[in-house]
């Protein structure tokens, strides 16, 4: 489907028209189709994902980077490997933790640890705060 065509079925659909076939959108044509065709099987395109969690674009970019290494001399041994990754993945850890932290709308519970369906996770609460000290009620007893 073109940009053009998923931007009048979420027009249609009464979603936010962004031209991206997502899970809402999936979602409200689902409904759709089980709403005037009952019982009848709904073909919905699959959901498009970013390209970061592609494995084949990582890959694709993985080897360019290898290849434009090659061309200017580099050469990375086994031992080298291991400590590149490493600090890749430093790397890659300290921008997701700025990333986040920029982009953070609300303040962070400490007490949630994991949704799970309908349900929250939560650890258990510090009984030894204030009550006044926590204006948001996260580690009230109630």
């Amino acid at each position: 489907m073109t940009r053009a065509e998923i931007i009048a079925i979420q027009t249609e659909l009464g979603v936010q028209a962004d031209g991206i076939w997502g899970p809402i959108t999936a979602a409200a044509y689902a409904a759709r189709m089980a709403h005037e065709a009952p019982g009848a099987p709904v073909a919905l395109p699959p959901v498009s994902k970013p390209w970061w969690t592609s494995r084949a674009v990582l890959g694709l970019l993985a080897s360019v980077l290898a290849m434009i290494a090659g061309r200017f001399g580099w050469s990375i041994d086994d031992g080298q490997i291991t400590d590149l990754l490493l600090k890749a993945v430093e790397l890659g850890g300290l921008a997701l933790a700025a990333w986040g932290t920029v982009r953070r709308s609300a303040p962070i519970d400490p007490t949630l640890v994991a949704r799970v369906g309908t349900r929250d996770v939560r650890l258990p609460v510090r009984s030894n705060r204030a009550a006044d000290s926590d204006p948001r009620g996260a580690f009230r007893d109630s």
